[in-house]
C-alpha cells in the first residue's frame, strides 16, 4: 500500500481517542516528566513500526460502539499500559488517521505521516493514560 496516497478519514472525529499500547519499561517507553510532574509515555512510544508500516492505534469510538472494554486492547496489563491522544492532536501534527480493521482487532487504525522528533514529543506530552502502567524495570 502506498501510504502517501491515503486520504485522512474525516469520519473519525477530532475528539476520538486513539489508543496506543505502551510496553511498561521504565525509563525507556515510560519516563518521568519533571515539567508535567507525572509519568508519561516516551516519544519512542509513538514511532512507526520498524518494518515501515504506520503507527498502529485502536479507535475508542469504534471500541465503544461495539460495546467492548479497553482492557481488551492491552491483552496484558502487567506488560502494557494504554495511552491515548486524540485524532485532532494527530492531525495538528500533520498526520492522517485512517481505519484499518484487522480480523483480530476491528477497531484498528493507522496514523500516517512523518513522525518527526517534534511530532513524537507532542504526542508523548499530550497523551493521557487510559490504563496506567504497572511500572517495572528492564531487570524485572
Amino acid at each position: 500500500m502506498n501510504y502517501d496516497e491515503v486520504e485522512d478519514d474525516v469520519s473519525i472525529r477530532d475528539e476520538c481517542q486513539l489508543l496506543r499500547r505502551i510496553p511498561t519499561i521504565l525509563n525507556f517507553t515510560i519516563i518521568w516528566d519533571d515539567n508535567l510532574r507525572r509519568w508519561r509515555p516516551s516519544s519512542a512510544s509513538f514511532e512507526d513500526h520498524p518494518n515501515g508500516t504506520p503507527m498502529s492505534v485502536v479507535l475508542m469510538d469504534d471500541l465503544e460502539s461495539a460495546g467492548r472494554n479497553v482492557i481488551e486492547v492491552t491483552n496484558n496489563p502487567e506488560e502494557f499500559a494504554l495511552a491515548a491522544i486524540t485524532a485532532g492532536c494527530a492531525r495538528m501534527n500533520n498526520q492522517k488517521v485512517v481505519r484499518d480493521p484487522l480480523p483480530e482487532e476491528p477497531a484498528h487504525a493507522l496514523v500516517i505521516g512523518n513522525k518527526t522528533r517534534s511530532c513524537r514529543r507532542n504526542f508523548a506530552k499530550e497523551a493521557i493514560w487510559i490504563i496506567e502502567p504497572i511500572l517495572q524495570t528492564e531487570a524485572d
